[in-house]
C-alpha cells in the first residue's frame, strides 16, 4: 500500500508531529495505540516519546503520562542522616539552586563542592564536619570521583552519630560504572525539564511561595501572579 500511495505517506512522514496526524490508507481507524506506536517507531523513531505517552495515557490513564513535579521539601522529609539522595542529572536541569532555597527555608546550612580531581580531600574535611554539627552537604558531578564512592558510601551509612539535620545530596550524570550498591542504599530521584507549556506553568507555580502570594495587598497581585 505504501509503493501505490507514496506520496500521501512522504506527506505524512514529512509532517511536524506525524502521531498527531491521521495516517493514510485507513491505518489510523485499523491500528490499535500500541501498533500505532509500532509504526512510529519505525517511521518517525524522533517521535516515539510523544507517541509512548499517548500508549500509556491510554493503557494506564492519563495521570500516569503527565510529568511528575519534583518536590524536594518532601524528598527530604522522606530522607534519613544514613541515606545519601542521588540526583540523576537530565539535559538542561541542575537542583543546586533549589536545593540550597530548600536550606535556606529550613535554616540550615548548606555548602557544595563540585568533584573532580584532587577534591576528596575537601569533601571529607567538609562530611565530617557537617555530620557532627549538622547541615548539608552538596557533592556536584560525582560521576567525576567514582572511585570516591565506595568510601563516601561507607562514611556516611555506617555512621551511628550523625547529627539529625545533617544530609548527603549529590548529582550525577548516568555513567555505567556508578557503583550499583550506592544507587540501592540511596533516595534517587530527577528533576528533568518540563515537557510543553502545561508542564511548564505547573512547575512554575508550584515553586509560588506563601510570601510571593502576600507581597502586596493589592487586589490585583494574586490574580496576576
Amino acid at each position: 500500500q505504501v509503493c501505490g500511495n507514496e506520496k500521501v505517506w512522504k506527506r505524512w512522514f514529512d509532517t511536524d508531529q506525524p502521531e498527531e496526524e491521521e495516517m493514510p490508507d485507513g491505518y489510523n481507524q485499523s491500528l490499535d495505540v500500541f501498533r500505532k506506536l509500532l509504526m512510529i517507531r519505525a517511521w518517525c523513531p524522533d517521535r516515539i516519546i510523544p507517541q509512548a505517552r499517548k500508549y500509556i495515557a491510554n493503557s494506564l490513564g492519563a495521570r500516569y503520562a503527565e510529568a511528575v513535579i519534583l518536590n524536594l521539601e518532601k524528598t527530604w522529609a522522606e530522607s534519613v542522616p544514613t541515606v545519601p539522595l542521588v540526583c540523576l542529572l537530565s539535559m538542561g536541569s541542575d537542583p543546586t539552586q533549589s536545593i540550597e532555597n530548600l536550606a535556606k527555608l529550613k535554616k540550615l546550612e548548606c555548602r557544595s563542592i563540585s568533584m573532580g580531581q584532587g577534591q576528596e580531600v575537601h569533601a571529607r574535611r567538609l562530611l565530617q564536619n557537617f555530620m557532627a554539627v549538622g547541615g548539608w552537604v552538596l557533592l556536584q558531578n560525582c560521576h567525576l570521583a567514582l572511585g570516591f564512592l565506595d568510601e563516601l558510601l561507607e562514611t556516611v551509612t555506617s555512621s551511628e552519630e550523625s547529627h539529625a539535620n545533617f544530609r548527603l545530596w549529590i548529582t550525577t550524570e548516568i555513567h555505567p560504572k556508578f557503583p550499583i550498591n550506592f544507587l540501592q542504599s540511596s533516595i534517587k530521584f530527577t528533576n528533568e525539564p518540563p515537557q510543553g507549556l502545561k508542564a511548564g506553568l505547573k512547575r512554575t507555580y508550584s515553586t509560588v511561595t506563601k510570601e510571593q502570594l502576600e507581597y502586596t495587598t493589592a487586589p490585583q497581585w494574586k490574580p496576576m501572579l
